[in-house]
Formats: structure tokens, sequence, C-alpha cells
């Protein structure tokens, strides 16, 4: 017997924008590479952001999916409730970063928005992949 624990949909979606996460850390990090050298605190605020970037986005689906079940009234209480979780959790992160020496918060904050660059670029390349057909 097999457990789910997430639904296809948010699955689907992880396996779109967990790699391009990845590639795009790498990528900051070869790019601040000449100015912090080889530090730690770089590439760990890089996978801490990226890991509440993608806690965020599984609580996003999970939430919509369990909205789209209820009244109106009622969905808009609960999406309201996961986006204060949301920011919770998005300003702990912050929090940490300002805490403790070991991560960056400005490489921590960068991948808050990896989901509006990959979601962006893909819809360019699938535009002008159809104007071309």
């Amino acid at each position: 017997m097999r457990v789910r624990l997430l639904s296809p949909m948010i699955t689907k979606e992880l396996k779109f924008l967990a790699p391009r996460a990845l590639i795009l850390d790498c990528i900051i990090f070869l790019i601040l590479l000449p100015f912090y050298k080889l530090c730690a605190e770089i590439p760990l605020g890089l996978a801490a952001g990226t890991l509440v970037m993608l806690l965020n986005f599984i609580i996003l689906g999970l939430s919509s999916e369990r909205a789209v079940e209820r009244t109106i009234a009622s969905a808009k209480r609960y999406m309201f409730a996961s986006y204060l979780i949301r920011l919770a959790i998005t300003g702990c992160l912050f929090v940490l970063c300002i805490k403790t020496p070991y991560l960056n918060i400005v490489t921590a904050a960068i991948p808050q928005l990896y989901p509006k660059i990959c979601y962006t670029l893909n819809a360019a390349v699938q535009a002008r992949k159809e104007g071309k057909d």
C-alpha cells in the first residue's frame, strides 16, 4: 500500500521548480564567489532560502486544493490563514538569518523570487515556441 503525501499537481510543480531552483542557486553562488570567496554563509543562505521557498510552495498548493472544497467565505478565511502561516515561516527565516552569522540574509531572500522567475521564463519560452510553429 502506497501512501502519497502530496497530490500529483503539487508533485508535478515541484518537479518543475526544484531543479530550476538548484540551478539558480548555483548561478548565484558562482556570481557571488569573487566577492565572498569560499565562505559558508552564502551557500547556507541559498539552501535555507530555497528550502523555505519550496515549503511555502507546498503549503500554498495544499491550501489551494483544500480551499476549493469550501464555500467562498470559508475559503477566503482559510487562504488568508495559510498566507499568514507562509509569511510567518518566511519571517522566521529572516530572523534566523539576522540572529546567526552562518546565514546571509540577502542570499536567503533571493530564492523567494525563484517561482516568479521560473514561471515567467517558462511562459516566455513557451510563447516563443508557439510563435515559431
